[in-house]
Parts: C-alpha cells; structure tokens; sequence
C-alpha cells in the first residue's frame, strides 16, 4: 500500500484530520506531520486521541511548539523532532504527502 505523510497546519477546533487520514490510508500506512498551529493536535488530548487511531507515527515540529510556548512533556501523542526530521519522513519514508 501506499505510504502517506499527512501534513497538518490547523488547530483541532479548525479541522480534524483524522477523519480524512482514515479514508484515505490505513493507520499503518499514514504519518501525521504536525506544523504550524497542527501542533496543538498533539497537545488537546481528545485530537491526540483521534491521531492516535489514524496514524502509526505524528511527528510535532519542535520549534513550532516551542513557538507557541510548549514543551515535550505537554505532547499527548508523537514525537517532537527538527525540520530535517519532518523532511527525511516527507522524501524517504513516504510516497504521497498531502496537506491537510
């Protein structure tokens, strides 16, 4: 199957991607990659929960969190990690990226 890197820029109360990730790939298949205001998906406990059935890896931009005055220790889900990381799962370890 086809393995999907999901990028996600808005908050939980904008848009909920786990709905989309589901219909469009399998949880083993799908990579949330949470950017921009997508942070706060891995930081509200009922989105994390949601990510948490529709992906098998959420990496969260660190400098994205730290940005808006996080730290690792409030993620409920994923992995923080820098830009290179985000970029390695986007070019090597996925085929598709879509942006939601």
């Amino acid at each position: 199957m086809v393995r999907i890197a999901f990028l996600v820029l808005k908050s939980p109360t904008e848009q909920d991607p786990a709905h989309l990730m589901g219909r469009l790939s399998g949880k083993d298949d799908a990579s949330a990659i949470l950017v921009e205001d997508g942070v706060y998906q891995a930081i509200v406990s009922s989105a994390a929960e949601k990510l948490s059935r529709a992906a098998h890896e959420v990496l969260v931009s660190n400098e994205d969190l730290e940005a808006r005055g996080y730290q690792v220790s409030d993620l409920k889900i994923g992995k923080a990690v820098g830009y290179e990381d985000l970029v390695d799962c986007i070019m090597e370890r996925t085929d598709k990226t879509v942006t939601v």
